[in-house]
């Protein structure tokens, strides 16, 4: 990995709270309201759960040297789809500053990618489900499917050897 990536804790939900509001609230706030103690509490929920069953939720932060929020990734595991009970790693967030450079989130991503496939195989899931409700989605999806994923539509799903990465 590119970047230096841990756990969250209580301390980092404001932070997070924040880098959502700030860079990602036009993209849901025309079908949802933004609901800051509701985010809180379901960050909450998710960092005591990473802590109590490790293998069932990740809630990942990265910051710079300067101790500010670059980027989140929070997944979840055990899900299924409607048509198979096989179960997989749904990410729920992949939030970054989208005022860094290009190059950054894309470092960023990538670390986000090779997240899930450890959380997967520290779980033993062999399925990863990524999507996305951005407007403009294109460079995500093309960085899932280098990285060997199937994209359909605004969802990306690998199936991954547990044995092996393939980043």
């Amino acid at each position: 990995m590119k970047h230096n990536w841990q756990r969250a804790n209580g301390n980092d939900i404001a932070d997070i709270i924040q880098l959502s509001d700030t860079h990602f609230r036009t993209e849901a706030d025309t079908i949802f309201i933004p609901d800051k103690v509701a985010g809180s509490r379901n960050l909450t929920f998710a960092i005591v759960n990473q802590f109590y069953t490790p293998t069932n939720e990740i809630l990942a932060i990265c910051r710079d040297a300067a101790g500010k929020l670059l980027a989140y990734t929070w997944a979840k595991n055990n899900q299924v789809t409607p048509w198979s009970d096989e179960k997989m790693i749904v990410v729920q967030m992949a939030h970054l500053a989208l005022d860094l450079n290009t190059r950054k989130r894309v470092e960023l991503l990538t670390d986000m990618l090779e997240i899930w496939e450890q959380f997967a195989k520290d779980c033993k899931t062999p399925i990863i489900c990524s999507t996305t409700m951005r407007r403009e989605q294109s460079a995500f999806l093309k960085l899932h499917a280098k990285y060997g994923y199937d994209v359909r539509g605004s969802y990306a799903y690998k199936r991954i050897d547990l044995e092996k990465t393939t980043l």
